[in-house]
């Protein structure tokens, strides 16, 4: 009698790992429609960043997160967000429960280690900017509504974070004497 039971809860248990894992890809294929952001996996977005001379948005995720949930279906939803991030930034999704490798560079390392010692990540979401050249600019928090995450948008795209350069993110070079 308890043999039959269990075989169903363990059936039960794999069948809910299939769905969450199915859920939780990140690959650059997610939303082609045209209707949502174009996410990438770390590694292809840090390429894809370097080639383009674009900020990766990372975004730091989990299936089980009611937070994350909420960033995605009103944050993400916003036409003005999901334009400028698949034009002017690099956007890259980062699963809690990814089991990949990473090659940055030259640079292995689990993307689970990624997330704990390399950002640090203690909750999520955890919304990141990284500048063309791999400089980690820093987090912009959890969760965040579309308005604020438009200006920090505009701060991130315009380099107007970086002292070194003029308000349009012009270099500034220093005049000869």
């Amino acid at each position: 009698m308890k043999s039959p039971r269990l075989f169903g809860i363990l059936l039960l248990a794999l069948f809910a790992l299939t769905l969450s894992l199915q859920a939780g890809k990140n690959t650059a294929a997610e939303n082609d429609d045209g209707t949502g952001i174009k996410w990438y996996a770390y590694e292809e977005g840090w390429e894809k960043a370097k080639a383009e001379n674009k900020h990766m948005f990372v975004d730091f995720t989990a299936t089980w997160c009611g937070w994350c949930k909420r960033l995605e279906a009103s944050t993400f939803k916003d036409s003005t967000v999901v334009k400028l991030l698949n034009t002017e930034f690099v956007p890259v999704k980062v699963w809690d429960h990814s089991k990949d490798t990473l090659n940055i560079d030259g640079y292995v390392i689990a993307e689970r280690d990624l997330i704990k010692r390399e950002f640090r990540v203690t909750g999520f979401p955890s919304l990141w900017f990284v500048s063309p050249h791999g400089v980690r600019i820093g987090p912009a928090g959890g969760y965040i509504d579309a308005p604020r995450l438009l200006s920090y948008l505009d701060i991130v795209q315009h380099y107007r974070y970086d002292s070194t350069r003029t308000e349009q993110g012009e270099k500034i070079v220093p005049e000869k004497k």
